[in-house]
């Protein structure tokens, strides 16, 4: 799992590339916290590339998630492909989170 992050303007952009697994979850912690620090901006998280989610990765985007809203910024999810909706659905996190194409 690589993450690259990048700014535009004022919003972070977060691309996903690779499973985000319990074990890229365990790994992806540090590189996630630009994104933590950046919360109180727009946050969009880029998953075009990422096939998969687990459990863990999802705890990972809750985790951002809280931290979004605790510092008032917004938070999306874009290019997420069926099967990672699927479990979004499964779990109904799909009322949680707002995913934009």
């Amino acid at each position: 799992m690589d993450i690259t992050i990048t700014e535009e303007g004022n919003q972070l952009i977060a691309a996903f590339d690779g499973r985000l697994d319990t074990v890229a979850a365990q790994k992806i912690s540090e590189t996630i916290e630009p994104l933590m620090q950046n919360a109180d901006k727009t946050l969009i998280l880029d998953c075009e590339k990422m096939p998969f989610i687990s459990s863990s990765g999802l705890r990972i985007f809750i985790k951002i998630r809280k931290e979004t809203v605790a510092k008032g910024g917004k938070m999306y999810l874009r290019k997420v492909n069926n099967d990672v909706k699927q479990v979004f659905k499964m779990t109904k996190l799909d009322e949680v989170f707002e995913i934009i194409d």
